[in-house]
């Protein structure tokens, strides 16, 4: 690296981290698989028969980032979520998610549970592939999504073809629930769905529908092995970079996933390897991540990713090492800070320092 400043690095890291210095620093929980640590502290109201649960949550950042010997930093909100989880009677439940700060509606659908193994969802909500793209962004230890998984899943602006601002989320009918379940733990559940294929607060864009499926064989507790896939046609939204199609043309999105992770009172691990074809343009991706637990409310990050976007090209491919700490201050508060660096084949490597502050309710 050439040009960093590390006394810009230093003030900025450290105005996130007295930023903090308000709230105590004992962790009562670690946080579940829902992004809660704590259901008797989720403000819910009684409504008749109805219950309704509010929850949010913030986050913002500090980067500093160098290329080519130039530096450059920048702070953000990157976004304030709100979330409203109405629970009708036993039978029907309904679920809201808007982000303030950028002014989106991310989901909003109504579930019917027949049984535990069987329920049926309706409206705009994530789409059920990979493991990663289902995690909430407080308990994804990256600052950011996978290069990987966000190409493949259609989550930022890495698919230029399918569009920006998709978020992985689109509007569809799907079909969920925990098939197998042993002593109250499941050991097998799944999810198959059919959505439009336009991404989220997208109208229809053509006459077909995508077909999306995963599933999820728990053999052991903390101990998950998954499969799933995407089966579709997107309306480009820009030509492909590899002359197969141009803007406004149909084109087969056909992607695959298999993945597994693992945890235990000293490490988390997770990893997952995708496949995918975007109109005869083969991918390939992969990640694998390890959250390890120092001590109480300090975890060490260390990730690697891997996206090649045309198989059949030799620089096509990018690989990205992520390190960083982060620390429970309290409860769902948390700071992550990560050394970044972004290493594309056909270009000059960008190395970044990113710091974030999260507060959730």
């Amino acid at each position: 690296m050439q040009g960093i400043n590390f006394k810009r690095v230093a003030l900025m890291m450290g105005a996130v981290v007295l930023s903090m210095s308000s709230f105590a620093t004992e962790v009562d929980e670690m946080p579940s698989s829902d992004g809660v640590k704590n259901e008797s502290v989720i403000p819910t109201v009684q409504i008749g028969t109805s219950k309704i649960r509010f929850m949010g949550y913030g986050q913002s950042s500090a980067t500093a980032e160098w290329k080519d010997g130039e530096s450059s930093d920048k702070m953000e909100v990157q976004r304030f979520i709100l979330m409203a989880d109405a629970q009708i009677n036993d039978k029907i439940s309904f679920w809201l998610m808007y982000d303030i700060a950028n002014s989106k509606l991310h989901e909003y659908y109504a579930q019917y549970a027949f049984s535990p193994a069987f329920k049926i969802r309706v409206g705009q909500y994530k789409q059920p592939f990979t493991l990663e793209s289902l995690l909430p962004p407080t308990l994804i230890s990256n600052i950011g999504m996978d290069e990987s998984v966000s190409f493949m899943a259609g989550i930022g602006g890495d698919d230029p073809c399918y569009g920006f601002g998709r978020v992985g989320r689109d509007v569809g009918i799907m079909l969920t629930g925990d098939a197998i379940v042993k002593d109250g733990a499941p050991l097998l559940n799944y999810s198959l769905g059919v959505f439009n294929g336009a991404g989220m607060n997208q109208k229809e864009n053509n006459n077909q529908k995508d077909v999306i499926g995963m599933i999820n064989v728990m053999p052991f507790r903390k101990t998950k092995f998954s499969a799933s896939f995407i089966l579709g046609t997107a309306r480009a939204q820009a030509p492909s970079s590899f002359g197969k199609f141009l803007a406004g043309e149909n084109y087969k999105r056909n992607r695959f996933s298999v993945g597994a992770e693992h945890k235990n009172p000293v490490v988390n691990l997770r990893s997952e390897a995708m496949w995918g074809n975007d109109g005869g343009v083969k991918s390939f991706g992969y990640y694998a991540n390890a959250e390890f637990h120092l001590f109480k409310g300090l975890d060490l990050i260390a990730n690697f990713d891997y996206l090649d976007r045309n198989t059949s090209l030799d620089d096509a491919y990018t690989r990205n090492y992520i390190g960083g700490l982060q620390y429970w201050v309290y409860r769902q508060c948390c700071i992550r800070s990560e050394y970044v660096r972004k290493n594309p084949k056909n270009s000059s490597p960008t190395d970044m320092w990113v710091t974030q502050f999260q507060i959730a309710f």
